[in-house]
């Protein structure tokens, strides 16, 4: 039903090309074979702008994405896919079945935070559709130091997508006692094992560390955890050149702050994860920046967003950092080239990703967003990266 549901239209142009793939942190994940294609006319994008200062961000993330498109001359159609709690208040319902019939015709979902029914569209997306894969990359940068800890971080927090204690299967045994069931399996954990090891397999070809640490409570949790341990131990022998450590998710923390440099990828089942996520994004300069995938490679199914929150307080203020909701569009991009193997997305994101990285390393401290001690709102900040990928010029 997933896979049939992404569409697809009548193809005019033709390319060749090749030696393209998923390209998360810097990194291309899977590589394509190089064949004759036929490229699609417009991409559909469900397009969920969210609450708070989410409409605010997503418009940002399109300002960038149209100037994208008009430098690599394809196209994007948004297609307006309401859910959350402003939707939730006007229908009674948070995820209405025509917004998610929406999201399934489309060939991605470009998604900026909600509220508290963030729980409802989780289940709905993430744990219906199986989109295991919730990559989220942390990077610092000499230019952001402070307020990040280090000028050289560069952390993937791989987050087990869906299972664990965030499946939520809470139940009241007597009243004022409840319960909260956890759920594991062995084909998730291994599966997202694998995930993880490849992307280490991959980083390592491009300077990275080449290592994956798995962040568990085995100590405690010692069927459930120590399963996904004793799976994750098993997988790393499929690659000798990668490093491998399990530690408890309290050292991990406390590492985390005392020597982010020293990590390379960070895997944990999903309540884990999230947490350290959430670090990894604020020791590399704030949450504003964070980008993440939900997607499932086989199925080839996703939708892109920021990590952090709806922020209400802040909303309508322009004091919100669009650079999370912006690198979430380009991670979109990358992911719609690799399976269209159409290379002018491909390059878009990559276009993208740069020019976020310029924007941080070549701009005055005044031009910097209000959350890194800069002067430049919400509009400022879109309309500095779009700018610098209009004027972008690939450097080979």
């Amino acid at each position: 039903m997933m896979l049939g549901a992404l569409r697809s239209r009548p193809d005019q142009n033709i390319s060749l090309r090749g030696g393209h793939g998923i390209y998360i942190a810097n990194t291309f994940l899977f590589a394509p074979r190089s064949e004759l294609r036929m490229l699609k006319r417009s991409y559909m994008v469900a397009v969920i702008d969210g609450d708070g200062i989410g409409p605010d961000i997503v418009r940002e993330a399109k300002r960038v994405l149209r100037s994208a498109q008009e430098r690599f001359a394809f196209r994007l159609e948004y297609v307006n896919t309401p859910m959350g709690d402003l939707v939730k208040k006007k229908t009674g319902e948070p995820v209405p079945k025509r917004s998610l019939e929406t999201f399934l015709r489309c060939d991605a979902g470009l998604k900026g935070p909600v509220g508290e029914t963030t729980r409802d569209l989780v289940e709905t997306l993430r744990f219906n559709l199986d989109l295991y894969a919730n990559v989220r990359p942390a990077r610092s940068y000499p230019s952001i130091t402070p307020p990040a800890l280090r000028p050289d971080i560069d952390i993937v927090v791989i987050r087990e997508n869906t299972e664990g204690l965030y499946r939520s299967i809470e139940s009241e045994v007597i009243p004022g006692v409840w319960t909260a069931t956890g759920v594991y399996t062995e084909k998730a954990c291994e599966r997202v094992s694998r995930f993880s090891f490849e992307l280490a397999r991959k980083r390592l070809k491009r300077g990275g560390r080449g290592e994956v640490v798995l962040a568990h409570k085995a100590n405690i949790f010692r069927k459930t955890h120590g399963m996904f341990r004793d799976i994750f131990r098993r997988v790393s022998k499929d690659y000798p050149e990668i490093g491998c450590r399990d530690l408890y998710a309290d050292a991990v923390c406390a590492l985390m702050v005392k020597e982010p440099h020293k990590f390379d990828i960070v895997l944990a089942e999903n309540l884990i994860a999230d947490l350290l996520s959430d670090l990894a994004g604020q020791v590399a300069g704030g949450l504003g920046m964070t980008a993440a995938t939900n997607f499932n490679i086989e199925k080839r199914i996703g939708y892109f967003e920021p990590t952090h929150g709806c922020a209400y307080d802040i909303a309508g203020t322009r004091r919100a950092n669009p650079l999370g909701q912006i690198s979430s569009a380009a991670l979109m991009l990358d992911f719609l080239g690799t399976y269209h193997e159409d290379k002018r997305l491909l390059d878009a994101a990559e276009a993208i990703e740069n020019s976020v990285r310029d924007y941080l390393t070549k701009s005055s401290h005044e031009e910097l967003p209000i959350e890194l001690g800069g002067k430049a709102d919400t509009e400022a900040v879109g309309t500095a990266v779009s700018k610098l990928v209009r004027l972008y010029s690939k450097q080979d």
